[in-house]
């Protein structure tokens, strides 16, 4: 039974409430008119009690924005929303076509680093991010006393005498929540083994990055990106506000995880009373990969939960970490995203990373 507006209310009670549900809640198309986005399809979900973001169908079904109670959480690069068809991913010009926000996928066949794997050439971050979905679903509506708004799509990775690899996703979230929840499942529809490399960059911005702020992240086991990272490990988990020049600072977590392997992190503003939180299962996706970039409008603190590290195919391939999927066969990945809000979800948070 959800919380609305601090009263419990069951089907019947909202329904006596209300004319249309839409009076609540809805997911709505709509499509980029204008600038380099214009032609990108997109679906803005609200739950009617404060959650509202933006999930773009052109672009891998990735989250570009997300808002509870009119404040934003998440950060918003200055390359903006791109069309697919204007993504450049030779050489640094994918610098100028990351839409960010607060989920893009990166996977299925590389993160990270451009590189070249067993003679085939992979773009930084993989190519999911500017892959448009296909055989596309919305669903709201009741299931017993809980109003879902759910969506769900798949993309498509597959090469001529290569790979064939499907990433059906859902993303679901209900009036009263202040989660969302997606889950993946990543079909090896050719016949022959492949090897996954997946991660969910998840980007939170100002104000609940802020100086002040508080990241929540139970690392038992750090490894720096490069030297700049190497010499501010015993930092990485202090925040602090914009500065000019900052150069990132990218480590590989593990976290630690409770007995049915579950883990979690969260960026907390103090000030506020909010925060965002990531929650999700360590035996599908083992790591953490932190992303710190105190710089100068590129403001931005990424908590990414990922089977790998950001160096890119060959260096995994190296590391013997690829992930196996046989022939016709599936994986499943299940994140949640929320908001903390108060002091009382504050404390419980900290209590919950304390006792990984």
């Amino acid at each position: 039974m959800p919380d609305v507006y601090g009263r419990r209310m069951d089907r019947a009670a909202l329904m006596r409430r209300v004319g249309s549900m839409e009076q609540m809640a809805y997911v709505r198309p709509f499509t980029y008119g204008e600038g380099r986005a214009n032609g990108v399809k997109a679906f803005d979900v609200s739950n009617g009690t404060g959650l509202d973001f933006t999930v773009l169908e052109s672009k891998g079904m990735d989250m570009v924005g997300m808002r509870y109670k009119g404040m934003n959480l998440h950060y918003a690069p200055k390359s903006g929303t791109v069309s697919p068809a204007l993504a450049d991913m030779n050489g640094t010009e994918f610098m100028r076509a990351i839409s960010g926000g607060m989920l893009y996928t990166c996977g299925l066949l590389n993160v990270g680093n451009a590189c070249e794997d067993e003679g085939t050439g992979h773009p930084f971050h993989g190519r999911m991010k500017t892959t448009p979905a296909e055989q596309i679903s919305v669903d709201c509506g009741w299931e017993g006393d809980e109003y879902i708004l759910r969506l769900s799509g798949q993309m498509r990775e597959a090469a001529i005498f290569g790979d064939n690899l499907v990433l059906k996703r859902s993303i679901a979230t209900s009036v009263g929540s202040k989660s969302v929840r997606i889950r993946d499942v990543v079909e090896n529809q050719g016949f022959e083994a492949q090897q996954l490399m997946l991660l969910y960059h998840i980007n939170i911005g100002f104000p609940i990055l802020d100086e002040g702020s508080r990241l929540l992240l139970p690392s038992r086991e750090l490894l720096a990106r490069d030297e700049t990272s190497e010499a501010h490990a015993a930092d990485f988990d202090r925040l602090a506000g914009p500065i000019d020049g900052f150069r990132e600072h990218v480590y590989r977590h593990r976290p630690a995880a409770g007995s049915a392997g579950y883990t979690g992190a969260a960026v907390v503003n103090p000030r506020l009373g909010l925060g965002v939180y990531i929650k999700y299962d360590t035996r599908q996706l083992p790591y953490l990969v932190q992303w710190k970039s105190m710089r100068s409008g590129d403001y931005a603190i990424g908590l990414m939960p990922s089977t790998c590290f950001v160096k890119g195919r060959a260096f995994e391939r190296a590391q013997g970490t690829l992930l196996p999927i046989a022939p016709m066969t599936a994986l499943s990945f299940e994140l949640e995203i929320g908001v903390i809000e108060g002091e009382t979800d504050i404390q419980a948070f900290e209590k919950f990373v304390e006792g990984l």
